[in-house]
């Protein structure tokens, strides 16, 4: 039985949910559900890219190095550690990628650790995490990508980002440098009542109201079943994975 099911005095509950869409032939999206010592928690949703097997490989790698590396770091803070996790993964991403069969290859790459009662997020790319509660629902992190710098220079309006075709070309990515920038965000509180959510940008086809009021009224593993199919149902073009972690008293 996965630890997630098992009773514990945490409260916690999760549901995760990954689908290739209606459009591409392979999925290239990955993500992790991790327990290290004590009460921590990793969850990690990576969204690949480079083609044919290159962007599966990107994720997967990065998935399995974030893992490793946040677990294994003895650093004075989850913030440092978050961000060694994200250079490992890098390191590994940028190595493989300039071998001859996958040279254009990285993956984006969005991390919720749980510490000590805290949350904390890194991010790098255009995947997501947003927190959602009652009457609420924040996007967290910041997408990583051309449209993006261009509205926060006031070239666009958040309209014309929207559907502007540059909104998927990231400014920044695993793999795609030998060196990356890591947001941290952190502390965030765990309170009752509360869901975070992560996702790789195949879910946004959702309206972001539809995305707080299925997160909410529905069980998490239910929630992600039905925000995949309402992806879908919009034409399913990328990837799909959305990974719900829900504080229930």
């Amino acid at each position: 039985m996965a630890w997630w099911k098992r009773k514990s005095r945490s409260s916690l509950s999760i549901g995760v949910r990954s689908h290739v869409g209606q459009v591409r032939a392979n999925n290239e999206d990955a993500y992790g559900v991790f327990e290290g010592a004590g009460d921590e928690k990793l969850f990690v949703v990576a969204d690949g890219m480079g083609g044919h097997q290159a962007g599966e490989v990107a994720s997967r790698l990065a998935v399995e190095a974030v893992q490793h590396a946040f677990f294994k770091q003895n650093a004075p803070s989850v913030n440092h550690r978050l961000q060694a996790a994200f250079v490992a993964a890098n390191d590994r991403v940028y190595a493989r990628a300039n071998g001859v069969a996958h040279r254009r290859m990285g993956t984006t790459c969005t991390v919720l650790a749980l510490v000590n009662g805290e949350g904390h997020i890194g991010h790098a790319g255009d995947s997501r995490a947003y927190r959602i509660e009652a009457g609420q629902i924040v996007q967290l992190t910041r997408d990583h990508t051309v449209a993006t710098d261009m509205l926060d220079a006031g070239i666009l309006t958040n309209a014309e980002a929207e559907v502007h075709p540059r909104r998927h070309a990231l400014t920044r990515a695993i793999g795609a440098e030998a060196d990356v920038d890591v947001d941290v965000i952190s502390p965030l509180p765990l309170t009752p009542r509360t869901r975070y959510l992560l996702c790789s940008d195949g879910l946004l086809q959702v309206p972001v109201a539809e995305l707080q009021d299925v997160a909410l009224l529905l069980p998490p593993q239910e929630a992600c079943n039905e925000l995949v199919r309402r992806a879908n149902a919009q034409g399913g073009p990328d990837n799909i994975t959305v990974l719900i972690i829900a504080f229930e008293q």
